[in-house]
Parts: structure tokens; C-alpha cells; sequence
């Protein structure tokens, strides 16, 4: 697990800027966005696959995919929500691949997803001393552990701390859906970890160093290599 901290995304006016620059023919701007939203990006994707290499392979591809679809977005200012959206449905696109869910659309993939067995968490409570390191591991196994659909909110509400009706934006749902799949993701994991885990931080799937620069070299040389 990385310790990195990861700095938040640029204001919403800088964002602006720079996604205009890249529409007015500056790819190379795009390469701040990616930075920016790299850590959001790596965690909704997270919450839907369960391989950190695979993850990487959903960030990559939504971010290529939002720079070529850019005129398309209407209002920069919601380039945020945007592109998370297109990061939940290229990761549900790789759980299509197995068999079991080919024929769903992505409502029925989420209530498949829903009814899945939860697996039982660990017990084990952290020591009042126990490192801030130790308890971001025994949260990410007891997150990873959830409901593929709690996961991705909880994700998103607890940890990216998005609002209530960002989060149900980006995974397009109903804010009602998100109320309910946090609350029953909060009962599910302890919530003595949680209340521990609000004075001393989330660090739960951080996403920087040679990880986050990977990704931003690897979507700046896709849309910069020739057709």
C-alpha cells in the first residue's frame, strides 16, 4: 500500500482552463488533468474491478477516451463527473467478460453485483497505537471485501468524499440507491475502524508516485502518437 499523499484536484476554475487549452489544439495541458483526477479516477475503477493492474487499465482508457470525445462535453466545469462515468463503464465493460454477466445491461450488472454473498471481514479491531499504515491495509482488505455496488459508493462518499449527488452522477444512480448502499456499507464494515479511522485519515487505495506518473505518460503518448 502507498503512503504517498495525493494532492486534490485543482480548483474547478483551474480544471476549466486547462481543458479549454487542450481544446484550443494544447494536448500537452491534458497531461495536469490527468494528474489531477488520477486518484478519483484509480479508486472508482478499483471499487468495480478487483485488480490494481487492471484498475490502472480502466484510468488509462477513460481518460483516452474522454480526451477524444472532449467536444462533446457541454460544460467543462463538469469534466469531473464526466469522466468518471466513462472510467464505471469501461471497468463494468471488463466484468463483461466473464460469461456470467455477457448478457446484462449495466442496471442489471449493478443489482447482480448487489446480491452477491458478502464475504465475512476481518474482526481483528487496530490497537489505539496501532500505525496509520497498518489501518489503511485492514480498511482496504475490509472495503475490497464489500459488494461490488457498495464498494463503488463507499469509495466514492467515504474516501473521495464526493457529494451525495456527485456520487450518484457518476455511478448513475438514484441519491436515494446512494443514501442506502452507504449506510449498509458503513454497518458492514466495523464501525469502530470507522470512527478510529475519521481522526486519523483514510489512506485507503492511494494512488501516486511512479503508479500515477505510469498513467499519465501512457495517456499523453496515446493521444500524442500519430494516426
Amino acid at each position: 500500500m502507498l503512503s504517498l499523499v495525493v494532492p486534490k484536484a485543482d480548483p474547478e476554475s483551474d480544471i476549466v482552463g486547462l481543458l479549454e487549452n487542450v481544446r484550443a489544439g494544447n494536448s500537452h495541458a491534458f497531461a495536469q488533468v490527468v494528474r489531477a483526477y488520477n486518484q478519483r479516477m484509480f479508486r472508482i475503477a478499483r471499487s468495480i474491478v478487483s485488480d490494481d493492474d487492471e484498475a490502472m487499465d480502466v484510468v488509462q482508457e477513460a481518460f483516452i477516451t474522454a480526451f477524444k470525445r472532449l467536444d462533446t462535453l457541454k460544460e467543462l466545469s463538469r469534466f469531473g463527473v464526466w469522466v468518471g462515468r466513462i472510467a464505471r463503464h469501461v471497468a463494468l465493460m471488463k466484468l463483461r467478460s466473464d460469461w456470467r454477466y455477457t448478457r446484462m445491461d449495466d442496471e442489471q450488472l449493478e443489482d447482480a453485483m448487489e446480491h452477491s454473498l458478502m464475504r465475512t471481514a476481518s474482526t481483528s479491531l487496530p490497537d489505539d497505537n496501532m500505525a496509520n499504515a497498518q489501518l489503511g491495509a485492514l480498511l482496504e482488505r475490509a472495503i475490497d471485501q464489500l459488494p461490488d455496488s457498495f464498494r463503488a459508493v463507499f469509495m466514492l462518499r467515504a474516501v473521495e468524499c464526493c457529494s451525495l449527488r456527485e456520487t450518484a452522477e457518476i455511478l448513475e444512480i438514484k441519491e436515494a440507491t446512494v443514501k442506502t448502499r452507504f449506510h449498509r456499507a458503513r454497518k458492514i464494515i466495523q464501525e469502530q475502524m470507522l470512527n478510529y479511522a475519521d481522526v486519523a485519515g483514510l489512506n485507503v487505495h492511494e494512488f501516486a508516485g511512479r503508479r500515477c506518473q505510469r498513467i499519465v505518460d501512457n495517456v499523453m503518448a496515446a493521444i500524442n502518437r500519430p494516426d
